[in-house]
């Protein structure tokens, strides 16, 4: 019985995301006062990349000068465990897609440095499969501090096994098993040797208590609403970015050699890129924030009971952009309104009903006939992407068969 090897041509649809739209999701997460430091960081990182001084006053060129002109808006404040933690992840050569999954992992992580989220959901949210989204999760437990990231005692100590000598690390292993156990209250207390605690000793339960969680300092509020719901996105300390002209012209002179033409050309299309991501992130900003705060009036008069959630997906339909985009756009941004200032997170709904009422709806039609999996590929016809081991788990919370 021969195999029958046959060539075909299959048609998939698949999204390519560049490193200019990565640049630009990336500066969509960042609020107010890190983009500033980021604007502040490319100036001085590329040549070609000018600021246009706010009310007439010339140019201030890429450098030391754009440096000091940005220079008062950087924020001076303590290193947080999140942003440590995403500098470690750069500094170890992390960008592109694996630090998006990485930033969504370290968002989920708590001030002792566990991780509290749950990979499905984030799957949802992001568009990722699990076990990618297992993989930033492991290479986040790998970085300094090791074992933030962890589920627990013991995978946070295995992941800072490296600290003991090769000799010692099978002992430790044991050890560490045994010692976690006690300590969640799943075995009784033990007994260790002395040299087996001083062992222990060198690692640390709780890595993320080395850098402030939520750092005590004065939130700048990317938006604004009035009394009467006029949404104004903040871009005021900004600074309106230019591509260098004498850097464009070096591009294109052909008495110049063609690396020193080939180095401007490169600077000047990422001068582009930049200038043209810090434009699309205001743009979009500015959908979200009018479609997500936009008709609130009754919450500014009366408060929060007067509060209309909406969900992510209904603001991405509306702004004719995905989850994920508007997701980024909330992180970490906050709102001045008449009634004082608020996450842009509250006036999303935690959860999106939508995809958990057509899951309830097929469930019902199946009556514990269909698989998970079968589940999966209707909920995906109805324009609800659910992986099986989603299902599985809501599922299990609504108690269907």
């Amino acid at each position: 019985m021969g195999l029958d090897m046959r060539q075909g041509v299959v048609q998939a649809q698949r999204q390519t995301l560049t490193p200019a739209m990565w640049m630009g999701l990336n500066l969509l997460a960042l609020p107010i006062t890190e983009l500033k430091e980021a604007v502040k960081k490319e100036l001085d990182s590329n040549p070609a990349l000018e600021v246009e001084t706010p009310r007439g006053g010339g140019l201030v060129s890429s450098g030391a000068a754009a440096a000091d002109y940005l220079e008062n808006l950087a924020d001076e404040s303590g290193e947080r465990l999140d942003e440590h933690l995403l500098s470690e992840l750069r500094m170890s050569g992390v960008d592109g897609r694996e630090l998006e999954l990485c930033r969504a992992i370290v968002a989920e992580i708590d001030r002792d440095g566990r991780f509290r989220g749950s990979l499905p959901d984030l799957a949802m949210v992001t568009g990722a499969r699990a076990e990618d989204l297992e993989a930033a999760r492991r290479k986040v437990m790998s970085i300094d501090p090791q074992g933030c990231g962890a589920r627990d005692l013991e995978e946070c100590f295995l992941a800072q096994l490296d600290r003991i000598p090769a000799s010692r690390r099978a002992e430790a292993r044991q050890s560490i098993a045994a010692v976690a156990a006690m300590v969640e209250g799943k075995a009784p207390t033990i007994a260790l040797k002395p040299e087996t605690v001083r062992l222990l000793k060198q690692l640390d339960p709780y890595p993320g208590r080395q850098y402030d969680f939520r750092r005590v300092e004065f939130v700048v509020p990317d938006i604004r609403v009035d009394e009467e719901g006029t949404v104004e996105v903040d871009q005021r300390d900004v600074p309106e970015l230019r591509v260098s002209p004498k850097y464009i012209e070096m591009a294109k002179d052909r008495s110049l050699d063609e690396e020193t033409r080939r180095f401007a050309a490169e600077r000047v299309r990422k001068a582009r890129e930049f200038r043209e991501a810090v434009i699309r992130r205001q743009d979009t900003m500015e959908r979200v924030a009018e479609l997500a705060i936009g008709g609130q009036e009754a919450y500014l008069r009366e408060g929060p009971a007067a509060l209309r959630r909406q969900t992510m997906s209904a603001v991405a339909r509306a702004a004719k952009c995905n989850v994920a985009t508007v997701s980024r756009a909330a992180a970490r941004k906050y709102v001045k309104t008449p009634r004082g200032t608020v996450p842009l997170r509250k006036f999303f709904a935690l959860v999106d009903q939508a995809p958990i009422e057509k899951l309830r709806e097929i469930l019902a039609e199946g009556r514990g006939r269909l698989t998970d999996r079968e589940v999966s590929d209707r909920m995906a016809k109805a324009g609800f992407k659910m992986a099986r081991r989603t299902v599985a788990k809501y599922r299990a919370r609504l108690g269907a068969t």
